[in-house]
């Protein structure tokens, strides 16, 4: 079978299952590129491997390809298209390149500092509430869209607990918050 054709089922059926699938096509639609036309015995681990390395380090893109090509390998082997998956044995680590930074008490001064001439009258949110926003962010280790999507239930100020619902991944979890925090909190509640 060609691994155009091979592809092209793999992502109709992806598709088909309500997937929307659109990176994983155009990691995909790139090997065929990559590759030419070729049937799919004719793909060797080290014609995988220039493919997934690219042009540079590591990086989180290989892993996304490796995870498109292993689910594409999983699918043709099921239907009986090969036998043999020529994906590397060893998945190599990318790099680190997120290092978390800790905003010093200056630093958050002046972000807070910089609320008050922002205030513009076109805005929907006060300057106030612009804050009180920055300091939960900070003061409670929210996302963005956790804080945001608060409601006053969700704040339980006596027992100084934030109920965060269905956040990343559709978990759900209660946040402790300091002193200060909830002085700063039970004036909007």
């Amino acid at each position: 079978m060609k691994l155009s054709t091979a592809t092209a089922s793999y992502i109709a059926h992806m598709q088909s299952m309500g997937m929307r699938f659109c990176t994983e096509a155009s990691n995909l639609k790139s090997l065929c590129r990559a590759l030419g036309d070729v049937t799919l015995e004719e793909i060797r681990p080290d014609h995988i491997e220039v493919y997934l390395t690219g042009k540079g380090p590591i990086t989180a893109t290989w892993e996304r390809k490796y995870s498109t090509l292993k689910g594409f390998y999983r699918f043709a082997v099921a239907r009986g298209y090969i036998n043999c998956v020529p994906l590397p044995p060893s998945v190599p680590r990318p790099p680190r390149t997120f290092v978390p930074y800790i905003y010093t008490r200056q630093e958050l001064r002046h972000l807070l500092d910089a609320i008050g001439p922002n205030d513009n009258p076109r805005r929907g949110i006060d300057p106030d509430t612009y804050r009180t926003l920055l300091l939960l962010l900070y003061g409670a280790a929210l996302r963005i869209s956790e804080a945001l999507a608060l409601t006053m239930a969700d704040v339980d100020i006596c027992a100084g607990v934030v109920h965060v619902r269905d956040t990343k991944f559709y978990k759900t979890r209660l946040v402790p918050i300091g002193t200060d925090l909830i002085r700063i909190l039970n004036c909007h509640v």
